[in-house]
């Protein structure tokens, strides 16, 4: 009787157990990761714009300057957003280069240092006028459905532009020249323009911020898709 009951005990404990661990695993899946990004930029309302972008996006926001951000504190985020309005592109330099979390450039002269384009500037980087680029893979998630000619300011405007080097995917291009790249992303673990293996999701993104108050619903639209695809959420 007695051996009958300790029995009975432990199964009671493991099945509470059990219960518990069932519980916790739910609770931890229903319960989103925090979101969380280094924005490296200026104070101007293009600057401003794109934070409380992120921030509608569900990111908290950690601003830092070109000469504060390195490898190291980027560990702890979910992400890092420079942007063309950095002081200088030499304070960003090469970081960021191994560093193991997503990193989206909004300024084409940084990723001249990071081997996903040439040094030649306004031949391999540089900025085109326009209020239009024109969708390259429309199959890509960052496209979200758009294709073909796609207004995204409202006004003539200024769009940054890379020729992509290595394992680089091409979203969109400016709209009168194939080789101008607009959105360019790297996988993690494909290659950049010199054979290294990208330790973790690469963007290069057009928007110049001082005409992002131009900025159409389509061009907010492939602004959210990619940073979400960035992160992994498409």
């Amino acid at each position: 009787m007695k051996h009958r009951f300790i029995i009975l005990i432990a199964a009671l404990v493991a099945a509470t157990a059990a219960l518990s661990s069932c519980s916790s695993s739910t609770t931890a899946k229903e319960t989103p990761e925090e979101k969380t990004v280094i924005y490296v930029g200026n104070d101007t309302i293009g600057d401003t714009l794109t934070k409380d972008h992120l921030k509608k996006l569900g990111f908290e926001v950690t601003e830092m300057t070109d000469r504060e951000i390195t490898d190291t504190k980027a560990k702890n985020y979910s992400l890092v957003y420079i942007n063309s309005t950095i002081s200088s592109a030499g304070n960003i330099g090469t970081k960021l280069y191994n560093t193991a979390v997503p990193v989206i450039y909004a300024s084409s002269k940084v990723t001249s240092y990071n081997d996903m384009t040439g040094t030649n500037e306004n031949a391999d980087y540089g900025r085109v006028l326009g209020t239009a680029l024109s969708i390259k893979d429309s199959e890509h998630p960052i496209s979200s459905g758009l294709s073909g000619s796609v207004e995204v300011y409202k006004s003539n405007g200024g769009l940054e532009f890379i020729v992509p080097t290595g394992d680089a995917a091409v979203i969109a291009t400016a709209a009168d020249d194939d080789k101008k790249a607009l959105i360019a992303v790297y996988d993690k673990g494909v290659k950049n323009g010199i054979g290294n293996v990208m330790p973790a999701r690469r963007v290069f993104m057009y928007l110049a911020p001082e005409d992002l108050i131009y900025t159409t619903d389509d061009g907010w639209k492939l602004f959210d898709s990619t940073v979400q695809w960035a992160i992994g959420e498409k």
